[in-house]
């Protein structure tokens, strides 16, 4: 290893120290970026990085589609379009054992279309979805498991505010790769099914026989529920439709798209005042989110520059470790990752080395954006520290553990489905070969 990715190495293992003892992720990364610029290239190296970077990235027009999508979601949960999603589904699904699961399952899916991350889904859900749950009988825990675990599924619909993460830091097509994780959506929605529909076979203590009222949906009711999800189909339309068309890029269709959201809140009524709040909490979220993509951007160049993905490769060559051993590794690293991190913070720390080093073992890049993120999003629903976890047990004044008892068949099914992903690389395919999109070879 050269006296360059020995250093890189040296302080990728520092800033991990940093964070884990309680460091700002964003002051870690620039830190040891600053250290790291000085070591390769002295003192102009380090002032050229840091005063050209921040106003490079700051200007950047395609960061501006993330405070977009930001507002949509945001937005998306003050006007009842989840309460919609989640009725329409109770009305197609709630005629079978478990349906309530299978719906709650899938307005999450539905939802993901407009919130683009996996915490608000969780939150919203634990108020609209667990009140029905617990009324007809359904076993707490296994509810709360199924809410938490399905909110997983937003990061994978399109508009995903990681995937798109993702893509900036590699240069990969944002649209193939937020058709890609559609692909992986569909799939992880029928393998849940799947689960629930064992669950409500061997374990029937946990799910109870269909509630009456569920029993008396008529066909003219599940037509007539359809008008509910229009609002999501209109917005995936306005946004996906477009930008595949060629009409405005994935930028100009966030803001499009929360242009939307905007007039129907209005035409639903939602006070301005709410309306102003909202916009204000979606601009802190992302404001707090760009110094750690500066931060970030930095100590990916960094690190590139150290050469450290490429010892890493030649290391693990020379030990002739299988290439799938070495994405089982990442996967667990992933995971520990989430635990002490944020999904956008995992993603651009580990993006420099982690991608070179798996690409070049031969992984398909947009398996591995889509993979990726949905691991990280995963980590959320995982012991001791997932954080979707403990934001629904705050939201419902519930003992984390309850829900961590309940989550873990659908972790399970998870994770198999992002194995089988690897193993099958040509399944993430699936929707953009549907809709005529360029596949790379």
């Amino acid at each position: 290893m050269t006296v360059a990715a020995t250093t890189g190495l040296v302080l990728f293992l520092v800033m991990f120290v940093l964070v884990l003892i309680g460091a700002p992720i964003y002051l870690s990364m620039f830190l040891t970026s600053v250290i790291g610029f000085f070591c390769l290239g002295g003192t102009s190296m380090m002032v050229q990085q840091i005063t050209n970077a921040p106003f490079t990235l700051a200007a950047s027009y395609t960061y501006a589609v993330l405070p977009l999508f930001m507002l949509m979601g945001s937005l998306s949960g003050d006007t009842g379009i989840a309460k919609g999603a989640y009725s329409s589904m109770r009305v197609w699904l709630g005629r079978r054992r478990g349906g309530l699961l299978y719906a709650t399952i899938g307005a999450n899916a539905i939802f993901g279309a407009c919130s683009g991350i996996s915490l608000a889904g969780s939150v919203v859900f634990s108020k609209i979805a667990l009140p029905e749950l617990e009324r007809s009988g359904y076993d707490r825990d296994l509810s709360l498991g199924c809410i938490t675990g399905s909110s997983c599924l937003s990061c994978l619909i399109p508009p995903s505010i990681p995937i798109i993460q993702y893509c900036i830091l590699t240069n990969l097509s944002i649209g193939t790769a937020l058709m890609c994780g559609l692909s992986v959506g569909i799939i992880t929605v029928i393998v849940m099914f799947v689960v629930t529909f064992v669950i409500a076979r061997v374990q029937k203590g946990k799910v109870p026989e269909v509630s009456e009222e569920d029993k008396a949906v008529t066909w003219k009711m599940r037509l007539a529920s359809l008008k509910l999800l229009l609002p999501i189909l209109i917005l995936f339309g306005l946004i996906i439709g477009g930008t595949f068309s060629g009409w405005f890029s994935a930028t100009v269709g966030g803001a499009i798209g929360s242009a939307a959201v905007v007039i129907y809140s209005l035409f639903k009524r939602i006070p301005l005042k709410q309306i102003a709040k909202t916009t204000w909490e979606a601009a802190t979220m992302n404001a707090g989110m760009f110094p750690i993509i500066i931060a970030g951007t930095l100590f990916s160049r960094f690190i590139t520059l150290t050469g450290l993905p490429d010892a890493f490769s030649s290391l693990i060559n020379a030990m002739n470790i299988p290439a799938f051993g070495v994405f089982i590794m990442v996967i667990i690293f992933y995971l520990f990752c989430e635990c002490v991190m944020d999904i956008a913070s995992t993603i651009i720390i580990t993006v420099p080395i982690v991608f070179p080093l798996l690409t070049g073992l031969g992984f398909d890049g947009y398996m591995l954006c889509i993979v990726l993120v949905f691991v990280s999003s995963m980590a959320g629903v995982t012991p001791p520290i997932g954080m979707n976890v403990f934001a629904v047990a705050n939201t419902v004044r519930i003992d984390p553990s309850h829900i961590f008892k309940g989550v873990i068949p659908y972790f399970v099914a998870q994770l198999a489905v992002v194995f089988i992903i690897a193993i099958w690389q040509p399944l993430i395919y699936l929707v953009p070969n549907l809709i005529g999109l360029f596949v790379p070879a």
